[in-house]
């Protein structure tokens, strides 16, 4: 991806580069292309003492190292690509390696002797998300009559949304679960993953399988241009109210985000498993983050520093250490993020609510 902004001249560039003390020679492994190092040139901060930024050291250190070590014991055997910051899947598992020798009491010194801290320079935004829970049949009946698909691997021009509503996908076999609101679908799609409780009382877990690749457009933003809902007053609550009084006007609405998600229904075994992000690992409640992975790797640390009141209403700053593990439609620039809250209800009035300016600081392996 193109970053936003740029700071002049190559000269200046590589003048930057060296200072960050992140040039192609600072890189253990690989070295960096011409076009990874004028990212980091010019989207990161120079090297920062970690202890400087506010937040950092009354983090749960070794919670981070926990969840970075679930990420690379379920991570094994996936490979990751080596997106624009250029951090590498292989340094990112040379320091799993490490890490899994250190004791949690060490983890704060462990992450500060073995990567380096930089301060994405665009200003930040986060929002969060969560997995919900629903009811759900893998039978058409009277009551479940709103299907979810799945990967159509056939179709040489995926549909759109708007394609989909009017029955581009009937009849090839493709509806995976069975939902009573097409709301809930709507929202399920855009979380990416559900736990579904079966009528016979078995549960099964919703799993991502693909997206149709047409751009997204978040229908709030379109309620808010139509001067239905005040920008103030936004979130996923009061989406749900605009769409539960406006029923006749659902679909016309839904036909804007012409991104379309596919999915799959995975076994009993797994549904009490957490989700699993685009990485192909299992998500961790307020320590994963979805992030533009054409910029970041899979596996990166990312240390976010927002107010989210909804989070913690005594005031205190989030701010925690995550890892890159999940990505989305509408996450978009080096300095946005999704924070992954939990599962079911309470979670989602929370992630329903975050729509806050953050700042972002990246992780760099030594």
């Amino acid at each position: 991806m193109t970053p936003s902004f740029f700071r002049g001249t190559k000269s200046m560039i590589m003048a930057l580069s060296v200072a960050a003390g992140i040039s192609s020679a600072a890189v253990a492994g690989k070295p960096l292309s011409r076009g990874q190092a004028n990212m980091r040139s010019t989207m990161l901060s120079e090297p920062l003492v970690p202890d400087e930024i506010d937040g950092w050291a009354a983090d749960d250190h070794s919670a981070a190292l926990s969840a970075f070590l679930d990420h690379c014991k379920a991570g094994e055997g996936k490979p990751q690509k080596t997106n624009t910051f250029g951090i590498s899947d292989a340094d990112l598992r040379k320091i799993c390696t490490k890490a899994r020798k250190t004791n949690a009491s060490d983890a704060k010194d462990f992450l500060e002797q073995n990567f380096t801290f930089h301060r994405v320079i665009k200003k930040g935004f986060v929002t969060g998300y969560y997995m919900p829970e629903l009811e759900g049949s893998l039978v058409r009946t009277a009551d479940y009559s709103i299907p979810l698909h799945g990967y159509p691997p056939n179709f040489k021009v995926m549909p759109t949304r708007g394609d989909v509503i009017d029955g581009a996908l009937n009849g090839n076999d493709l509806e995976v679960l069975w939902v009573k609101d097409p709301v809930d679908a709507f929202f399920t799609a855009i979380q990416g993953s559900a736990r579904v409780r079966l009528p016979n009382g078995e549960t099964r877990r919703l799993a991502y399988a693909g997206k149709s690749g047409h751009d997204y457009t978040p229908i709030g933003r379109i309620l808010i241009e139509r001067g239905e809902i005040a920008k103030e007053n936004m979130s996923m609550d009061a989406i749900r109210a605009w769409l539960s009084a406006n029923p006749t006007q659902q679909n016309e609405l839904f036909r804007h985000n012409k991104s379309y998600i596919f999915f799959e229904v995975q076994s009993s075994e797994n549904a009490e498993v957490s989700a699993i992000g685009g990485a192909g690992t299992p998500l961790t409640d307020l320590r994963s983050l979805a992030i533009d992975d054409d910029l970041h790797t899979y596996g990166s640390l990312i240390f976010v520093s927002s107010d989210l009141r909804e989070y913690d209403t005594t005031g205190n700053r989030f701010a925690k250490l995550m890892v890159a593990q999940d990505t989305g439609s509408a996450i978009k620039g080096a300095a946005r993020g999704d924070i992954f809250v939990g599962s079911g209800a309470k979670a989602g009035a929370i992630a329903g609510n975050i729509r806050h300016d953050a700042e972002f600081y990246l992780l760099v392996p030594k």
